[in-house]
């Protein structure tokens, strides 16, 4: 099995459109929200938005809420009914119930400016589309 390396995304592109993302393999980054080690799940948020990751290719580690992280792994589809809706939303939370990041590599970046880091994914994108 070849092991696809990782395009960055947006949580909110993610979210905005979890039916095209299916399959792909993907590298995000953002705050942990909440950690399950009973179920295997994270939630990972970006602003107002929030991805449901499942950590159980990762092993045994510690993760600590309020961290930041950036992950790779495979979006898959979920069926309806499968996933509960997060706990403990915020009020503006967007999310979608349909996906779920299977992470296989997760990195701890805590002092990633994210705002530089967007601008830095916007550059790559607009010099890979342009040559």
């Amino acid at each position: 099995m070849d092991l696809e390396s990782g395009r960055p995304v947006f949580l909110e592109e993610l979210v905005q459109q979890p039916a095209q993302s299916v399959g792909k393999t993907v590298r995000v980054a953002g705050t942990l929200h909440a950690y399950s080690p009973a179920t295997d799940r994270a939630e990972l948020v970006d602003g107002q938005y929030l991805l449901i990751v499942d950590t159980q290719l990762l092993g045994v580690r510690q993760y600590h809420v309020g961290q930041t992280y950036q992950l790779i792994g495979t979006i898959a589809g979920v069926a309806a009914g499968e996933l509960k809706p997060p706990a403990d939303l915020f009020d503006d939370a967007q999310y979608s119930l349909d996906i779920v990041l299977s992470a296989r590599v997760v990195k701890a970046v805590d002092g990633l400016d994210m705002a530089v880091y967007r601008k830095a994914v916007h550059a790559v994108r607009q010099f890979l589309e342009s040559g």
